[in-house]
């Protein structure tokens, strides 16, 4: 039999590369996480890694053990979900990330509402950056996280994670109240070819959608300045300093300064999923809350305002 935790590390060397990062990822000490891999490698009968420069490569027998500890560690999630779906009326707690817009139009709403048929159920709620947010996803850290990806983008297909589709959020051109389309109720985007934009942290969803639309009306878009809170992005534009993309869904105030309209014939939109370790949607906790986030986010894109009403 197989230890679970030194398959836990043999999965984290994989997925980063070195035992240094692997044992940061789980929480242990370098020599400690080095005692594990050579008790694995003894338990296996053959070397599972080789050196490769300052990294770890796995071997062939290293990489079928990884394959083979997906399924073993996917299977423990689902008897663990069981053996708590046993214990009638305890569900636990689980701890969902995301960023902050998603934190208060879905995450806080479905903890809400779940606390009222589950008050046993506790829910805490953490900020996360997108780059580490899967990463905490399969240390254990999170066991739910929000995430959003660029119109086009097709679904990453992960043997770590199950995805739950949430739903669709259109984004509409943020403008000065001042500007010379502020007026319109859709402006054809080639006419910003020329403007500054506000965008938000380079690469990510919400950027990625900017670059594209910008691309399909046929030019590039001069990004200055770059924020991850809306309520920033949205000052830099009533200050006059760019126009923006903002997601309907955040439910962001506009403030007296800046309008939102739509994009003529470039209909922009992320798509919201939530994620968790394979397995793991069996567990009470986890299936209730992910039960609360598809009504809420059902919920909000029914009622998500046309940009005339925004703000």
């Amino acid at each position: 039999m197989f230890d679970l935790a030194r398959l836990r590390l043999l999965l984290a060397l994989h997925e980063q590369g070195t035992l240094h990062a692997a044992a940061s990822t789980l929480h242990v000490s370098p020599s400690a996480a080095s005692q594990q891999l050579a008790t694995l490698t003894r338990e296996v009968g053959a070397p599972l890694t080789e050196a490769d420069g300052r990294k770890l490569r796995l071997t062939d027998a290293g990489r079928v053990l990884v394959h083979h500890a997906y399924v073993l560690l996917a299977e423990v999630e689902r008897a663990e979900g069981e053996v708590q779906a046993a214990v009638k009326g305890e569900l636990g707690q689980l701890t969902a990330g995301s960023f902050p817009s998603t934190i208060s139009s879905l995450l806080i709403p479905a903890a809400r509402a779940l606390r009222i048929r589950h008050p046993r159920l506790r829910v805490d709620i953490r900020e996360v950056k997108v780059p580490d947010c899967l990463d905490a996803l399969s240390s254990g850290d999170l066991d739910v996280v929000v995430a959003v990806e660029a119109d086009g983008v097709p679904p990453v297909e992960d043997a770590r994670y199950t995805r739950v589709t949430l739903g669709t959020d259109d984004l509409d051109l943020a403008l000065p109240s001042g500007h010379q389309f502020a007026q319109q109720a859709v402006v054809d985007l080639s006419l910003l070819e020329h403007a500054e934009w506000v965008s938000t942290i380079e690469g990510d969803a919400c950027d990625r959608l900017l670059h594209s639309a910008c691309a399909s009306a046929g030019f590039r878009p001069v990004v200055r300045h770059r924020a991850s809170d809306w309520m920033a992005i949205l000052a830099l534009v009533e200050a006059e300093m760019g126009v923006a993309f903002v997601p309907r869904g955040a439910r962001v105030a506009l403030p007296e300064g800046v309008v939102a309209v739509a994009a003529a014939g470039h209909r922009t939109r992320r798509h919201v999923y939530a994620a968790v370790r394979r397995g793991a949607e069996a567990r009470p906790a986890v299936a209730g809350y992910l039960g609360a986030l598809k009504e809420v986010a059902t919920l909000t894109h029914s009622r998500s305002p046309a940009v005339a009403d925004v703000g």
